[in-house]
């Protein structure tokens, strides 16, 4: 389950909780000034209910208090089903599912009337790649921080079905800020140790990495999200989102699984 806030001209802030208490936030500069719609909506596959959550975007001398959104009608039907369910709102700008779960191969829409603005989206949950184990490794070239290295077996497949994985990593509780989203395109049914470049680690931290198996449009929203926070330009432009109707944010039905190590 995931819990979302806030975000404002010159940052989105993106808090994804993939379990209980576990948040990751992530700053993008924005490229408008006017208030938008940001939804935020997640299904994962473990037990729900799952959260969708909306609020509007501030200026940036604003100060860091994000309005939500309530009273909107929230509908999330899985179409491989043929279930839909009405959200209910539990706090302001938050609501929950009631009955819907997270199921490998189904097809989620995602229906939000805000004030007469409706937004949709779809996302289809892939198959689930476990992460096998985690480890550290020496930093090449003298370096005195550890690198944080998962090992998966990325499945095989023909032509150009490629799978998409985003991985959040959290030291001693404390998400990074690093945005980690890759392919397989050259790594089509390996076995892969591929670093991942997050937080510097030292000895005796704690540190859970979750991987989570994503679909393409999901993908295309974390890689634009990497390369327009990364952006120096004075117009900036938006990560591209699944959603329709203008909104920020995204819409996604994934996989996810976890792993932690004391850094030695």
């Amino acid at each position: 389950m995931r819990t979302y806030k806030k975000l404002n001209l010159a940052y989105l802030v993106l808090i994804l909780a993939t379990f209980g208490a576990c948040k990751k936030v992530i700053n993008v500069n924005l490229k408008s000034t006017t208030p938008q719609f940001v939804v935020m909506g997640n299904i994962v596959n473990q037990a729900g209910p799952y959260s969708v959550n909306i609020t509007k975007s501030i200026n940036f001398d604003q100060d860091n208090v994000f309005p939500t959104v309530s009273g909107a009608v929230v509908v999330i039907t899985d179409i491989t089903a043929n279930q839909m369910d009405t959200l209910t709102e539990t706090s302001p700008g938050n609501y929950n599912t009631h009955i819907i779960s997270g199921t490998p191969g189904h097809t989620y829409h995602l229906y939000v009337n805000a004030a007469g603005n409706i937004f949709t989206a779809s996302s289809t949950m892939p198959a689930l790649v476990t992460l096998d184990s985690l480890y550290t490794q020496p930093s090449p070239f003298g370096g005195k921080h550890p690198q944080l290295v998962p090992v998966y077996t990325d499945p095989a497949l023909v032509g150009l079905n490629y799978h998409y994985y985003h991985f959040v990593e959290y030291k001693n509780d404390t998400a990074s800020t690093s945005i980690i989203a890759r392919n397989d395109a050259l790594i089509n049914g390996q076995v892969v140790r591929q670093t991942i470049g997050g937080d510097q680690l030292n000895p005796g931290d704690f540190v859970t990495l979750y991987m989570e198996c994503i679909d393409s449009a999901v993908y295309t929203y974390f890689s634009t999200l990497r390369l327009t926070e990364n952006q120096n330009s004075a117009t900036p432009t938006n990560p591209l989102t699944n959603l329709t109707g203008g909104a920020l944010g995204y819409f996604s039905a994934h996989t996810s699984s976890f792993k932690s190590i004391i850094v030695q």
